[in-house]
């Protein structure tokens, strides 16, 4: 965890400091050694959210675009179980950065949990993602939208197919991977994946600043296209 309350202040991990858990009010140590990112940890096995995943820097870099006290949200559910969002905003929408494997009984446990909330997934954790979702959109046709994208089966590739099956927005990064269109840039791009029925999913590269700013502020989600017009905005 990056926070952990001292004196009943929320603090970030410091050498030789010890703290207790915001969730569940357990003992924390900080952990503060060269090959990890600095964060808070239980002094004991136990783990007080079941969904909590390590951070990598990945993770935290995600975290650390919106306001800290945005940041690791406690929320208790009616059997008092503990849960911290990764982010929560302003209006309420919960924004969950997703680095490791997930199974579909916990992504859709989460996601009647939250109810509303996006996904914002590292598509960089398999190497084979990012190939074979390059294949795919190769001989994809384009979809009926105002910006570009395109109309995939929703088991084309794997991590296409990883995320079908739920009913919240998920967003996928795939860091400044290079994709084979001129008019598509290689850094700032999050690729939304809209699912649709009868087993197709629209897969639309959309600048990945606009998607910060529309859960900072509610601003538009931008796509590609020219000119470049506005996604029309979200509905959760």
């Amino acid at each position: 965890m990056k926070f952990a309350l001292i004196d009943g202040i929320r603090q970030e991990a410091t050498t030789g400091v010890r703290g207790t858990c915001p969730g569940c009010g357990s003992p924390m140590i900080a952990k503060c050694g060269l090959k990890r990112l600095h964060h808070w940890a239980h002094a004991s096995t136990v783990v007080c959210d079941r969904w909590w995943e390590a951070e990598t820097e990945w993770h935290r870099a995600w975290k650390n675009l919106f306001p800290a006290e945005w940041q690791e949200i406690r929320h208790v559910a009616i059997d008092s179980e503990i849960h911290i969002a990764d982010v929560k905003t302003a209006s309420g929408t919960v924004v969950e950065f997703q680095h490791s494997a997930i199974t579909p009984q916990e992504r859709v446990s989460r996601e009647a949990f939250y109810n509303v909330m996006v996904w914002i997934v590292d598509g960089a954790r398999l190497k084979r993602d990012l190939p074979s979702f390059r294949d795919a959109l190769t001989y994809a046709p384009s979809a009926d939208t105002e910006a570009r994208g395109w109309l995939l089966s929703d088991r084309t590739t794997e991590i296409v197919e990883r995320w079908r099956g739920g009913s919240r927005p998920v967003f996928v990064d795939f860091g400044d991977a290079v994709f084979p269109f001129s008019w598509l840039s290689s850094t700032g791009v999050v690729w939304w994946l809209k699912y649709v029925p009868g087993g197709r999913v629209i897969s639309t590269p959309v600048h990945r600043q606009s998607v910060i700013d529309h859960l900072l502020t509610g601003a538009s989600i931008r796509g590609f296209r020219r000119p470049t017009p506005p996604l029309r905005r979200l509905r959760f």
